[in-house]
C-alpha cells in the first residue's frame, strides 16, 4: 500500500485526474456495485400456556419444523411452563426447544398480581427490587432445567410492561453476552421502529411497521401475509444498513380456542390454582391446517432474497455499542459539547455522531469523567469508555431562573456528581450547588461549557463561572406512551381501563437512556 501511495503522488495531476475519471467511466457491469443489506428477520414464540397438554406437543412440533429448515428461533418460556413441562416428563419438548434460543416470558405471566399491577405504585428502585423477588425464581427455573448460564431475552406477558423489569434483567441473568435484551411487542416506549438502547438494555420493541404476522386460522391469509413480509423486506432493503423485522406468535395458539389466560384471569379473576381450567382445544383439522399454512409463510420467507433468521441472543453482536467498548474521542466529546450548547436547541436529545448513538446519560456520564479529569489536572485517558448509566430516580427539582454558577461552586458539584455516578450507577435527580439544587439536563450543559472553555483557551472558567439554563426538556422522553386506559387495561387480563401513570413517570424518567441501536456493518454470524 506504501508503494501505491507513493507511485499515485509521482503521477501529474491532471493525468491521476484522468485515471481517477476512466474509472468512473467504466461501463456499469464492470464497476463494483454496493452489495444490498441484509435483511434480519427475528422469529418468537412467547411460550406460555402450561394449562392444556396439547401446548405442549404444538411447542415440539413447532420447534423441529423450524429445526429441520434450517431456523433457530427464539422461544421465550414462561417459569410455569418450564416446570409443568419438567413435572409432565416431556423431555422431548425440552430436547426440542434447546436447539433454539430460550427467552423469559415471567414466571405465571397471567396470574394476579401481573408485572404492571405490583409496579403500579413503586418507583424506580423498590420497583426493581420487586421484579427481581417475583421473576427471578422463574429465570432461575428455565436456566435450571434447559441447562443455560443466562437466557437470551425477556418480554413482558400482555401489555404488563414497566421500565423496571428491563433494569431488573442483569440481576435474574437475562443478558446474552453480558448484555441484557427484551423482545416483545407494545407501544410504551419505541424509536421508529427500530431496534434501541434503554434503561441499560439492547431493546426490540414497538417494531411499528417492521412488525408483521399472519393469521393461522384463515385460509385466505396466506397470500397477503407473503405480499407484506416481502413489501417489508424491500423497503427495509432501500436503508443502506437494511433492517429487522419481528414476527411473533404463541404455540397455544395453533391447539386452542381461546388463551388459556383469558379463561382463568380474565380483567381481574383470580381463581385458586385447584379451579384454574384449561381452554377448550381446537379440532385436530384446524390446527393441521394452521402449521400448513405457517410452513407455507415460512417458507417464503427463507426463499426472499437477501433474509437471515437471527435470535434474540445474536443482538449484543448485531447491534454492538461502540460508546462502550470503543469509546469516545477527544473530538466527539468536542461534537458533543458543541450540540449541546447550540443556541438552538429545545432541550436536551440522544446524538448520533460519527456511527455512534450517545443517550442523554452517556453525555452526561462522559462529560462529568471528563471535566472532573480536567479539574484534578489529570490526563483524559481518551477514548473515554462510558460504563453506561440509567435515568434518574426522581423528578427535578421545580424550575428556577438561569443561575449564574461561581467557578468552586461548579468545581464541587461536578466532583460530588463524580461520585454520585460512580456509587450508585445513575444520573442524580437533583444536582447540589451548595444551598441550590438544580436539575441534572441544566447541568449537563453546564458541563458542556466548562468542556469547552477548557478546548477553546485551554483553561476551566475560574473566573467568569458557568451560566446555566434552566428547565431544558429531556426530549428522548417524547418517545414514551402517554398514559390511557387502553395502555395497559386493553388487556384482557387486567381490569377494564387499569391504568398505572408512576409506570409511565419512572420510564420517562429513563429516558435519559434512550437512543438507536446501530447495526454493525462488519457482523457475520
Amino acid at each position: 500500500m506504501k508503494g501505491m501511495k507513493s507511485f499515485k503522488h509521482s503521477w501529474p495531476r491532471w493525468l491521476w485526474s484522468l485515471g481517477v475519471l476512466a474509472l468512473v467511466s467504466l461501463p456499469l457491469g464492470a464497476q463494483e456495485t454496493k452489495a444490498k443489506p441484509e435483511i434480519k428477520v427475528i422469529l418468537w414464540f412467547d411460550t406460555e400456556d402450561y394449562l392444556l397438554p396439547a401446548d405442549d406437543d404444538a411447542t415440539k412440533r413447532l420447534a423441529e419444523m423450524l429445526s429441520e429448515r434450517g431456523i433457530r428461533a427464539t422461544f421465550k418460556l414462561v417459569g410455569e411452563k418450564a416446570r409443568v413441562l419438567e413435572r409432565r416428563g416431556r423431555r422431548d419438548v425440552i430436547t426440542a426447544l434447546k436447539k433454539h434460543d430460550i427467552g423469559f416470558h415471567a414466571n405465571f405471566h397471567s396470574v394476579h398480581p401481573t408485572p404492571s399491577e405490583y409496579l403500579a405504585e413503586c418507583g424506580l428502585l423498590d420497583g426493581v427490587a420487586e421484579f427481581v423477588r417475583r421473576e427471578g425464581g422463574g429465570a432461575a427455573d428455565v436456566r435450571r432445567i434447559f441447562g443455560l448460564p443466562t437466557l437470551s431475552c425477556y418480554g413482558q406477558p400482555g401489555s404488563s410492561w414497566g421500565a423496571q423489569a428491563i433494569v431488573g434483567l442483569r440481576q435474574i441473568g437475562v443478558a446474552p453476552s453480558g448484555v441484557p435484551c427484551y423482545v416483545d411487542e407494545g407501544t410504551h416506549v419505541g424509536l421508529r421502529g427500530k431496534p434501541f438502547w434503554y434503561a441499560g438494555a439492547l431493546v426490540v420493541y414497538d417494531m411499528a411497521s417492521n412488525h408483521t404476522r399472519m393469521d393461522l386460522h384463515d385460509p385466505a391469509a396466506v397470500e397477503p401475509a407473503k405480499r407484506t413480509f416481502t413489501a417489508i423486506a424491500d423497503r427495509l432493503r432501500a436503508d443502506d444498513s437494511g433492517g429487522l423485522i419481528s414476527i411473533f406468535y404463541h404455540p397455544c395458539e395453533w391447539v386452542h380456542q381461546e388463551f388459556w389466560d383469558g379463561v382463568n384471569f380474565r380483567r381481574g379473576a383470580n381463581p385458586p390454582r385447584e379451579q384454574w381450567k384449561p381452554p377448550p382445544q381446537r379440532p385436530v383439522d384446524e390446527t393441521e391446517a394452521a402449521f400448513r399454512r405457517f410452513g407455507e409463510y415460512v417458507d417464503h420467507m427463507r426463499s426472499t432474497p437477501g433474509i437471515r433468521f437471527v435470535t434474540a441472543s445474536a443482538l449484543p453482536d448485531l447491534y454492538p455499542d461502540p460508546v462502550r467498548l470503543a469509546g469516545t474521542t477527544k473530538g466527539e466529546l468536542h461534537d458533543i459539547s458543541r450540540q449541546l450548547l447550540r443556541p438552538d436547541a429545545a432541550g436536551v436529545d440522544f446524538l448520533v455522531l460519527h456511527g455512534k448513538a450517545y443517550s442523554v446519560a452517556d453525555q452526561f456520564e462522559l462529560l462529568t469523567v471528563a471535566v472532573s479529569r480536567l479539574i484534578a489536572g489529570d490526563n483524559l485517558d481518551l477514548p473515554l469508555a462510558a460504563k453506561g448509566v440509567l435515568g434518574p430516580d426522581n423528578l427535578p427539582p421545580a424550575a428556577r431562573t438561569n443561575l449564574q454558577v461561581a467557578w468552586p461552586a461548579f468545581r464541587e458539584a461536578t466532583l460530588d456528581v463524580r461520585d454520585y455516578l460512580q456509587t450508585n450507577g445513575r444520573v442524580p435527580a437533583r444536582v447540589h450547588l451548595g444551598a441550590e439544587a438544580v436539575a441534572p439536563a441544566d447541568f449537563l450543559v453546564g458541563l458542556a461549557f466548562a468542556f469547552e472553555e477548557y478546548q477553546e483557551h485551554g483553561a476551566l472558567p475560574l473566573v467568569n463561572g458557568v451560566a446555566l439554563p434552566t428547565s431544558l426538556e429531556v426530549l428522548p422522553a417524547r418517545h414514551v406512551a402517554k398514559d390511557t386506559p387502553e395502555l395497559f387495561g386493553g388487556w384482557v387480563i387486567h381490569r377494564a381501563g387499569f391504568r398505572a401513570p408512576k409506570i409511565l413517570e419512572v420510564a420517562r424518567l429513563q429516558a435519559w437512556t434512550l437512543k438507536p441501536a446501530i447495526v454493525s456493518t462488519r457482523t457475520k454470524l
